[in-house]
């Protein structure tokens, strides 16, 4: 099995909800790393993504001990790389801040994937893709796209803090793809909903974005599960999962993207999304119990371990 990733590879600086401050790779760092780790050793991961020259070899070097990474998608470009702040106002709410995004990658960089299985779409600055290189990439081939909506749902503000912010082109992404991720806030600020209304309301505009094109949605409830969303017999179904009970939550960041990654890992092995999206949740439950990246390797123990 072949899976391409999409997307930024960022500076980041966290500043967690507990704990100390700490720097390490983020953006599609955990998808890659996820995926690397959960599928088997003669699978192949293709990372593609645009690298500022000041961070090239550490992301390279981060990468290097997985042997069943390709990374020809990778080009190292002549300027600074995107650095991301995140401060930790609760243990699931941030307060995040951008320096300026890599340019976005056009078909051209991903014609690379035309022959995958899979690639997920990472939208980790909400800048990484252009819309026509999609289409285009769309166009070309019929493997299936996974698109984790994330950044594209934050505008940036003059000092380069994020925030909700529904951008005008949204249907024009998720017509292209076949499965849909997007966390609670994402949802609401897609929908026009408010914070304060309850998230059983999140069940109809789920059934409407598969009206749009995907065969799946997920909607990521963070320490409350998440909705899946798929089609049985002709019909659209839904199905609300419980989140891994735990005590030693400490870092949020991740989580989807885990998600994600295990979601495509077990879909691919089972064809069975009831029983994929069952395993994304545990797996980006287990992705709290530590600081940034510095368990995934242990992923499968860790798997072993909670059941």
């Amino acid at each position: 099995m072949k899976i391409g990733v999409v997307g930024t590879f960022n500076r980041d600086m966290i500043l967690p909800w507990q704990g100390e401050k700490a720097e390490s790779i983020g953006g599609i760092y955990f998808s890659v790393l996820y995926l690397a780790n959960l599928l088997n050793p003669t699978d192949e991961i293709y990372p593609v993504a645009n690298l500022g020259e000041d961070f090239y070899d550490e992301v390279v070097n981060g990468l290097s001990d997985y042997k069943n990474l390709r990374l020809d998608g990778l080009k190292r470009l002549e300027e600074k790389n995107t650095q991301v702040t995140l401060t930790y106002t609760s243990q699931h709410e941030r307060d995040e801040f951008i320096s300026k995004s890599m340019p976005p990658l056009g078909f051209s960089e991903l014609a690379i994937l035309q022959e995958v299985d899979a690639v997920i779409f990472n939208l980790i600055t909400g800048m990484d893709v252009d819309l026509n290189g999609l289409r285009k990439f769309r166009q070309s081939t019929n493997v299936l796209i996974y698109l984790d909506f994330h950044s594209r749902a934050l505008g940036i503000n003059g000092n380069g803090r994020r925030f909700y912010q529904r951008p005008g082109d949204w249907r024009e992404w998720i017509e292209l793809v076949d499965v849909l991720q997007l966390n609670e806030m994402e949802a609401r600020t897609l929908a026009g909903y408010t914070p304060e209304q309850p998230k059983e309301i999140l069940v109809e505009f789920g059934k409407k974005m598969l009206q749009l094109n995907p065969s799946i949605c997920h909607i990521t409830l963070a320490d409350k599960g998440s909705y899946l969303f798929y089609f049985e017999g002709g019909h659209v179904k839904h199905k609300r999962f419980k989140a891994l009970s735990l005590s030693n939550a400490v870092d949020a960041i991740g989580c989807g993207d885990g998600f994600a990654s295990a979601y495509l890992a077990k879909y691919f092995s089972t064809r069975d999304e009831i029983r994929a999206t069952a395993f994304a949740n545990k797996v980006a439950a287990l992705n709290c119990t530590f600081v940034g990246s510095s368990r995934i390797n242990e992923i499968k123990t860790l798997i072993r371990e909670a059941n």
